[in-house]
């Protein structure tokens, strides 16, 4: 009884001492590349870099920099790798008026200052858009859709960078 007593005193004292000295795992200090597009799709990287900016300056927990400082500020460096496009809904004609849009990005998350990535993940989002109307009509539902899976995308990098955040901190700083 004195054993495990003396074990409980001693994990209670060094499990608080442990955690009061560590950073917090806010990242306060980013700052967003430009989106680069490895699509064939035209326009996505300004569809994408517009949402990102919109997702990060509106989120509080973010302080979103002008300019990176060396050593502080995490360089968020997104990637739009592919985008598909297939019908999943059809009319009595048999013609398309449903559609399935799949997204994936890649996000690397760089210390600024150095070269080696601390974090890198993938995304896949996907939604569906109606294929009813003029193609003007369809073109705009379109682009709403890659909209709408950016801003899927880049809640989830949020979520991922606030999550990472104790390792981030944690990381190499000059």
């Amino acid at each position: 009884m004195r054993v495990l007593s003396f074990l409980l005193f001693f994990f209670t004292l060094f499990s608080c001492a442990s955690t009061k000295n560590l950073p917090p795992s806010k990242v306060e200090h980013i700052y967003l590349e430009p989106v680069v597009n490895r699509t064939g799709e035209e326009g996505l990287d300004v569809i994408f870099s517009k949402v990102a900016n919109e997702v990060f300056y509106s989120d509080s927990r973010f302080k979103v920099e002008k300019f990176p400082t060396k050593g502080v500020t995490l360089l968020v460096k997104p990637t739009v790798n592919s985008i598909s496009t297939f019908a999943v809904g059809f009319d009595r004609y048999d013609r398309a008026v449903e559609y399935r849009m799949t997204i994936t990005a890649t996000v690397k998350l760089v210390r600024y200052g150095f070269t080696k990535p601390i974090y890198t993940f993938k995304i896949t989002r996907y939604d569906f858009y109606d294929a009813r109307g003029t193609p003007e009509e369809i073109e705009i539902k379109r682009k709403e859709c890659i909209e709408r899976i950016a801003y899927d995308i880049f809640r989830e990098v949020g979520e991922r960078i606030l999550v990472k955040g104790q390792e981030i901190e944690n990381s190499p700083k000059l």
